[in-house]
């Protein structure tokens, strides 16, 4: 079979994910890689509760508690050794009923989001395999392949193709497609390692940004014994990707000793800071690394990559099943890439705070930062830093419109468990109590043509049927009640990936809202 609905190239966390999310919507993939298997070794090790929300979606979230820790709170430490900065993880109650930041072991998170292809009938997996070329016309795309154990080219058409084949990305090079350089490159060795238990203790218990001159590095807890450095690589080092061990014990011996640890990998990488200035050519769309490059002072380069593949991946199954129109696309590129843009910036701002090498300026950096909180550092939260969706598929104007939909906890009949493994990616209108039958009725006929649900805000669920487009549900501990009198609304109109499209003072206006929502998706003026 050489016919598929969408094809992707590469396959890492973003074309993984992109996969399963359009594999379980019943559309036929074709996944290539040119690697025989995952990669082995560590890249990413943060993540954040976005993305095991999607996850979560993928079915996997249970199978992934095993790789996943909580990530510990990030201390930036200036010239004297002492705080001039500190991040950490919001409090309870969570927003999305994870914890808002981990850190994982990214082998076995890869290696469970490949599992759940092998589980996905409509999805064919192709390692070892090269695409050497793509092309398209009105009707569809197509990539022609080396397969593994073969020479000759086989062409394989779709509607689509999504390029998530990385940061040196050969599609968006064959493209034509250049880079923004956001002006953000430097050279630094990362290394992880499995420390013994009896050195572990004598290792930090958190997060560690050393702003030192002289060559600034960073500590950070991983999950088990797993430990990463990362060390500011300076003129006369080695730029080698396989770093020589005899340079590499030297930069580590502030913390660690040979026979102390058993090294898992050691690299050289430039962290930069790029963002690709398209991101589709007609029928062929760029995802993840090959769209953009994010310094890791965030930790949201592969999330980033995922939320790619979450905001295309509804987007494309509403197009390629006729209940949506091209245009709709455009809003891919519109909402995601002012999205990663001010990511990339912020985690270049905290990079700056710690590559600075000049010491006198590294000395005023600290002495400024501790006057901005009145000589005190205070705890910032690393969730305030992200972003809400600015563009695209969003009522402008509204309250909450573009920022991430709360997931509690909710009894509803027999269910117990986290809202979204209730309701599912769909078009979601949540009102609380005190809506009349006549407005019940309004909301779930306008559901009704794009199978959306209706959700009840109730008291009591526990009668309450967990099947159909109306669901009534009790929160196991408040997050969305409180959500909803903060913003003094009592309606909320949801996007198929759990973004808020708009919030309404009453029903007539959610009404409303609704049915300019169904016109976007049908791309009607």
């Amino acid at each position: 079979m050489t016919s598929f609905d969408v094809i992707i190239s590469g396959l890492g966390p973003t074309g993984a994910t992109l996969a399963s999310l359009l594999g379980q919507s019943g559309l036929r993939v074709a996944v290539f890689d040119r690697m025989p298997d995952l990669y082995p070794l560590p890249r990413a090790i943060g993540l954040d509760h976005e993305a095991m929300r999607i996850v979560q979606e993928l079915g996997l979230a249970e199978l992934m508690r095993e790789t996943v820790a909580p990530y510990r709170p990030s201390e930036y430490r200036g010239m004297d050794g002492e705080l001039i900065k500190r991040l950490d993880t919001l409090p309870e109650p969570h927003l999305l009923s994870w914890s808002p930041n981990y850190v994982f072991d990214q082998p076995s998170f890869e290696r469970t989001l490949r599992a759940r292809l092998a589980n996905l009938p409509s999805v064919k997996v192709f390692l070892e395999a090269d695409v050497q070329a793509t092309g398209q016309n009105s009707q569809h795309a197509w990539a022609d392949v080396v397969l593994k154990g073969e020479k000759a080219l086989t062409r394989f058409d779709a509607a689509y193709v999504v390029a998530c084949d990385g940061g040196s990305s050969p599609i968006r090079k064959r493209l034509d497609i250049e880079l923004d350089d956001l002006a953000f490159d430097e050279h630094w060795l990362v290394v992880d390692a499995i420390v013994s238990d009896k050195k572990i203790k004598q290792l930090p218990q958190t997060q560690v940004q050393y702003c030192e001159a002289a060559r600034p590095s960073t500590f950070v807890v991983g999950p088990g014994n797993h430990r990463r450095w990362e060390v500011m690589l300076l003129e006369g080092d080695s730029l080698s990707p396989e770093f020589p061990e005899d340079e590499l014990w030297p930069l580590l011996q502030r913390w660690l000793k040979p026979g102390e640890a058993k090294l898992w990998r050691a690299a050289a990488y430039r962290f930069h800071g790029l963002v690709a200035k398209q991101w589709r050519r007609g029928r062929i769309f760029l995802a993840g690394d090959a769209a953009h490059m994010t310094p890791p002072f965030m930790a949201q380069g592969m999330v980033s990559g995922m939320r790619d593949a979450h905001n295309l991946a509804w987007k494309l199954v509403l197009v390629i099943n006729g209940r949506s129109p091209e245009c709709l696309l455009d809003t891919y590129f519109e909402e995601r890439e002012p999205h990663v843009r001010q990511i990339i910036t912020t985690s270049m701002a905290l990079g700056r705070i710690i590559c600075e090498r000049d010491p006198h300026k590294a000395i005023e950096r600290d002495q400024r930062l501790r006057a901005a909180h009145g000589g005190e550092v205070k705890t910032e939260y690393r969730q305030n830093m992200i972003p809400d969706l600015q563009h695209g598929v969003i009522a402008k104007g509204a309250l909450a419109a573009g920022t991430l939909f709360p997931q509690p906890f909710v009894t509803s009949g027999a269910f117990h468990g986290r809202l979204d493994d209730l309701t599912g990616p769909r078009v979601l209108v949540l009102v609380a109590t005190g809506i009349s039958e006549t407005e019940r009725a309004k909301y779930l006929q306008a559901l009704e043509s794009i199978e959306g649900v209706l959700v009840e805000l109730v008291d009591d669920a526990s009668a309450t049927s967990q099947n159909g487009p109306s669901l009534s549900i009790r929160e196991n501990r408040p997050l969305l009640s409180p959500w909803l009198e903060k913003l003094e609304q009592c309606a909320v109109v949801v996007r198929p990936d759990h973004y808020v499209y708009g919030t309404a003072a009453n029903h007539m206006a959610g009404l409303e809202m609704l049915i300019n929502l169904m016109a976007t998706l049908s791309c009607k003026p």
